[in-house]
């Protein structure tokens, strides 16, 4: 009798679930708050986005949660595109420029799991394991990027990107090395950012912010960049590829201001 309450309790729950639209996945409280600008929902991700205004600076933050490690997606080209059209050809919800591994040949690229290149490099690497964790390599000086790239792949590394600088680690705002020549670390040092972060299993942080555009948005420096991320709880963070190629597309729309007026052709994008 028990047996047979049970599975005609189980045969509802499944009937709702089917019926209605209800996933079993249970999401997080997102790091932004209510009112939201954009939301979207699914079985496999939750996406809220807010844009924000202060301090002469206009970001886009978005709270991005996935049921699993296969839904953080990237997308690379041969030829530059457009975010928009990236975007569009992945069949995206949410997508960002990555860090245009396109057009250099530094560093160890994995994307979606496949191995790309494993070359030299000074550049930061962020590197999403197979359970979506977030950690970033920093110093690269002796690396055996050849070894490394084979542990990876046999440890099934979902994807890696190369640039940085790292902004967070372990919830606090790393000091940047005076090695790091990728980019200009000066404080005084005001630019467009794209930025992705980590703040608990398969639940991340993208931020863009735009720039170089007098009385909307002048742009910002990389350590208050590392107060963005500590203010929405971010565990783990770097920076990407920004400037003109700064981009926040989502279902159609590009969100932000590119610098440069118009969307910059880009090699990568990360999408969910």
């Amino acid at each position: 009798m028990q047996k047979k309450r049970l599975i005609g309790i189980l045969a509802v729950l499944t009937f709702l679930i089917a019926n209605t639209g209800v996933t079993a996945y249970a999401w997080e409280t997102p790091c932004v708050s209510e009112p939201y600008g954009w939301q979207y929902q699914d079985d496999s991700r939750s996406i809220v986005i807010s844009q924000v205004t202060e301090n002469d600076i206009t970001y886009f933050v978005a709270d991005v949660q996935l049921a699993a490690t296969t839904d953080f997606k990237t997308l690379v080209t041969q030829s530059g595109m457009a975010v928009s059209s990236l975007a569009t050809q992945a069949n995206a919800v949410l997508a960002i420029n990555g860090d245009d591994c396109g057009t250099h040949q530094y560093g160890i690229i994995i994307r979606n799991g496949q191995l790309i290149r494993a070359n030299e490099t000074t550049r930061n690497l962020l590197i999403l394991d197979a359970d979506g964790d977030m950690t970033v390599r920093v110093d690269r000086a002796g690396e055996n990027y050849q070894e490394l790239s084979k542990q990876m792949i046999a440890a099934n590394v979902w994807q890696s990107f190369e640039f940085g600088p790292e902004l967070i680690r372990d919830g606090a705002a790393v000091e940047f090395s005076p090695t790091f020549d990728v980019i200009s670390t000066r404080s005084t040092r005001l630019e467009p950012r794209t930025a992705i972060g980590q703040i608990g299993p398969l639940h991340y942080i993208v931020i863009v912010v735009d720039g170089r555009q007098d009385g909307y948005s002048v742009g910002i420096s990389l350590q208050d960049l590392q107060q963005l991320f500590i203010k929405y709880g971010a565990e783990t963070a770097m920076n990407l590829d920004g400037g003109g190629s700064a981009e926040m597309w989502f279902q159609g729309e590009i969100l932000n201001r590119p610098s440069g007026g118009v969307e910059r052709a880009v090699s990568d994008i990360l999408y969910f």
